[in-house]
């Protein structure tokens, strides 16, 4: 299980390399679509502003006079904005023209520099840059790598399982990516937020020298006869959790252009859903000295375990960083005739 955890590690951070030259046929294509992107924009947040200035005249709330003025405010406002935007990406192409003439067509540029760590490639995905104010706006869909580490505990254990399961301090783990969709495209407030996750917990008996022992399809917790020193059940699992995220975060001012935009994660966030767990693979591990030389053994068995799990999540933080717990429905072992439930709790960091 080790492995397999070192090798889901490495994909999600390895670095990701993505460097190419990008012809002159392709810079002119991206300096096009900027062009028809800015008059886009543009165009759409004046027909925004317009119909707010309707909607105000209906309601009487201003003159159909002073409503004219200032929709010509408005249109000679984008229109500026327009003009200016376009004239600094025709400059861009004109160098371009001039540069693929002279033979220096730089290959270097911000466009094609993409050796770049897999977080970075999470914030060119997430953001892009505005063509006129030159801010990183933050777009409505985005992605995050998720890392949490806490205690396992076990829960409603009786007589069956003798004095039960020792509280693991470090014994949740939880590897994995989320996609975020703000629900509401003027505000960070209401979000959707799922993904997949690779889930890790182990249970560890109180009495040291116990191990769990399948009977049947039953399993009961035995003592083994001799001193270990160490006796654990380890589990892997992949999960997919769903959470309606409440992000506090306020917008953002920025002064030199006068212009407010969203930046999610500056706040205090909570999170409010559940998952569902498929279990891969189960081991018990067992570690204990026998003339003079330290032994290890891992037994790999399902243990008459659940396969599949469910339960709710909740979290709460302030930026990055939350406090996270969930709580697993379906009892650790299916046929034993009392159950008991895992209840995890941790930190946990999302990282665009």
């Amino acid at each position: 299980m080790k492995q397999t955890i070192l090798i889901f590690a490495m994909l999600c951070c390895a670095p990701y390399l993505m460097a190419q030259t990008n012809t002159f046929e392709e810079k002119a294509a991206i300096i096009a679509s900027r062009i028809d992107s800015i008059t886009t924009s543009e165009k759409s947040t004046l027909k925004k502003e317009l119909k707010k200035i309707d909607k105000k005249v209906e309601k009487n709330e201003m003159t159909s006079e002073a409503a004219e003025i200032e929709k010509r405010k408005l249109a000679s406002y984008h229109a500026k904005r327009i003009n200016d935007a376009v004239f600094i990406e025709e400059q861009k192409l004109q160098a371009l023209i001039k540069n693929k003439v002279s033979g220096k067509l730089d290959i270097n540029d911000e466009e094609n520099e993409r050796n770049r760590s897999l977080i970075t490639v999470f914030e060119d995905e997430n953001f892009y840059k505005d063509s006129i104010s030159g801010l990183e706006v933050e777009k409505r869909f985005t992605t995050q790598f998720v890392f949490a580490l806490g205690m396992n505990t076990i829960l409603n254990g009786g007589d069956y399982y003798g004095k039960g399961f020792k509280v693991n301090p470090l014994g949740y783990g939880e590897l994995g990516f989320t996609f975020k969709y703000r629900l509401k495209e003027q505000t960070n407030l209401w979000n959707l937020k799922f993904g997949i996750s690779m889930m890790t917990d182990d249970i560890r008996p109180k009495e040291d020298n116990d191990i769990l022992v399948t009977n049947g399809d039953q399993t009961t917790l035995e003592d083994i006869g001799f001193d270990l020193k160490k006796s654990r059940l380890n589990n892997l699992s992949f999960a997919i959790p769903v959470h309606l995220e409440l992000d506090f975060s306020k917008p953002q001012y920025h002064k030199k252009t006068e212009q407010t935009y969203l930046r999610s994660q500056r706040g205090f966030r909570l999170g409010l859903g559940g998952f569902f767990s498929v279990r891969t693979h189960t081991s018990q591990f067992i570690k204990y000295k026998a003339d003079g030389k330290d032994i290890k053994r891992t037994e790999i068995h399902d243990f008459n375990m659940n396969r599949f799990n469910f339960g709710p999540s909740f979290y709460v933080g302030y930026r990055d960083v939350s406090l996270y717990a969930k709580y697993d429905v379906n009892p650790v072992f299916e046929n034993n005739p009392e159950d008991i439930n895992t209840l995890s709790i941790g930190l946990r960091l999302d990282l665009n």
